[in-house]
């Protein structure tokens, strides 16, 4: 995006209202650069940031590439919108936003870690993914605070992949998705942390990664962190609800709920297909009793959800699938991320069931 003066950013990263040196690299867009459109693709070098009062909108079918060390600042008071469309095409894919790194080799197409994060800062505020890749990250989005703002981030229709820690991060904030789906991160798919307020609906918050050990689940929530003195401060985790979704991967379990008694722990899993397997009862504390219906309605366990090829990036269900018609017929949601009708009852997941081709 023409001519790329790199230089040492300065904001404010820590919400105290002062500016600080940071060392990230990169620069802030001009007023003529905040909509990103579908004519040639865009090669990101450093930090692209979107300052104080500026939108950044991203048209549907553009192609946004990222050199190493390179992503996107939504900072304070900034948003984005990611208005990405149905494709007909589903090789072409040629109404999705595209996010990956600016190696093009076939051999790069799926590497996970080839770019940094979308970081969307304390402050930012009505940011939305629709339609939208996410691939070959090291955290796809990273989330931070405003937890009372429900127009804080809002991803739907879209996919993160590859990720070499985090597909979506959360810390203390509030995040709604659907149809949306989450595979192969080096950490956790989602990691709701610090508290926060987290919505799902009709997603497939998977993890079949295989580049290296996972010490993480798909799914990882909590309401606290520490700090580099290892103390430990709390924040609350006012609500995180998943319907209709899938958390399911090659390692179990795949959720971890790691709750610190001193504060506000809230969370229910509504007809979903979760991997947890825990014969040892390693897994102890109220949070999983999964008798308690006021915590897991209609949850089926540990049930191969038979996806097409997890390993690359295929989450699609067969018809007969123990997730076929398994949902709750919830909101207005009609359509699948593929804009297939929804049926009745729905399937759980991003994907309504297909008959798969025979090889």
């Amino acid at each position: 995006t023409g001519e790329y003066v790199i230089e040492t950013l300065v904001f404010d990263v820590d919400g105290d209202g002062m500016d600080d040196e940071t060392t990230i690299q990169g620069r802030f867009l001009e007023p003529s650069e905040l909509n990103f459109t579908n004519e040639k693709p865009y090669v990101i070098y450093g930090y692209a940031a979107v300052d104080d009062g500026d939108d950044l909108n991203i048209d549907a079918g553009a192609r946004i590439h990222f050199h190493a060390n390179s992503g996107l600042l939504i900072t304070d008071g900034a948003s984005l919108n990611v208005n990405g469309s149905p494709s007909l095409d589903p090789e072409a894919m040629e109404g999705e936003v595209i996010f990956e790194g600016d190696r093009l080799e076939p051999g790069f197409a799926e590497v996970p870690g080839q770019w940094q994060t979308i970081w969307l800062f304390n402050g930012s505020t009505d940011n939305t993914f629709n339609f939208a890749t996410i691939k070959n990250s090291t955290v796809g989005i990273l989330c931070d605070g405003n937890m009372d703002d429900p127009s804080k981030l809002t991803v739907t229709n879209s996919k993160v992949y590859n990720s070499s820690n985090f597909g979506i991060l959360g810390r203390g904030t509030n995040i709604y998705g659907e149809n949306l789906v989450l595979n192969r991160s080096g950490q956790s798919s989602f990691a709701g942390t610090y508290g926060g307020r987290y919505n799902f609906v009709h997603s497939t918050i998977a993890n079949y990664w295989t580049n290296s050990f996972r010490q993480f689940p798909s799914l990882l929530l909590n309401n606290f962190i520490v700090d580099e003195d290892n103390t430990t401060f709390t924040n609350p985790l006012e609500e995180a609800n998943f319907t209709n979704c899938i958390i399911f991967g090659n390692d179990n379990p795949e959720m971890l709920l790691d709750k610190d008694n001193s504060d506000t722990f809230n969370f229910k899993f509504t007809n979903c297909l979760i991997r947890f397997n825990d014969p040892n009862n390693n897994f102890t504390g109220s949070q999983y009793d999964f008798n308690d219906l006021g915590l897991y309605e209609n949850v089926i366990f540990n049930q191969d959800p038979e996806f097409l090829d997890a390993v690359n990036n295929m989450l699609e269900i067969p018809n007969g699938s123990v997730s076929d018609g398994a949902g709750i017929n919830f909101g207005i949601l009609s359509t699948d991320i593929n804009n297939v009708l929804r049926g009745t009852p729905p399937d759980l997941g991003a994907y309504e069931s297909t008959e798969f081709e025979e090889d």
